[in-house]
């Protein structure tokens, strides 16, 4: 049951201090908990969701083109980074939280609507007590290969407040 914008985030705030990063993502997935923002705003979805590794889906769309006539580089850099960070949450534990130090994208062809819903694969490489890394890609229904990205994040405890 999803409450108003300000008490979903309250909402959303709580139950992530008191969920590990799979449960969190769990719910996020099972549309428990409101989306992030920027995952509902670019049409993002959790499709995986298992210990090390998830899978995140998203549809090329109109809004998302450049100039030259193409999905926008950001926009597939925004669907990796959501993946990577999604894999790496899923083995925090509650009351920890992680940042992004590094983000490595590669884009190995264009982009465009006609794809349709593309999946971004991230799986955790290695989680320590401060750093953990890992590698995702962005493949189409037929297997092809759009980018791939690999990340450095760094493990924090959670604040209390904002």
């Amino acid at each position: 049951m999803r409450q108003g914008r300000k008490n979903g985030k309250t909402e959303t705030r709580t139950r992530r201090h008191e969920l590990d990063g799979l449960g969190y993502l769990r719910a996020l997935a099972a549309d428990e908990l409101p989306q992030p923002p920027l995952v509902a705003l670019l049409g993002f979805r959790l499709t995986v969701v298992d210990p090390g590794h998830v899978t995140v889906v998203g549809v090329p769309r109109d809004a998302f083109y450049n100039g030259a006539g193409v999905i926008h580089g950001g926009w597939s850099a925004a669907l990796l980074d959501t993946a990577l960070g999604c894999a790496v949450n899923s083995l925090t534990s509650a009351g920890r939280a992680f940042t992004t130090l590094e983000l490595t994208v590669n884009l190995t062809r264009p982009l465009r609507q006609e794809v349709g819903e593309v999946r971004c694969e991230a799986n955790v490489l290695h989680v320590g007590n401060r750093v953990a890394t890992a590698e995702a890609r962005i493949i189409d229904s037929q297997g092809k290969l759009y980018a791939h990205a690999t990340t450095l994040c760094i493990l924090v405890e959670r604040p209390t407040d904002r």
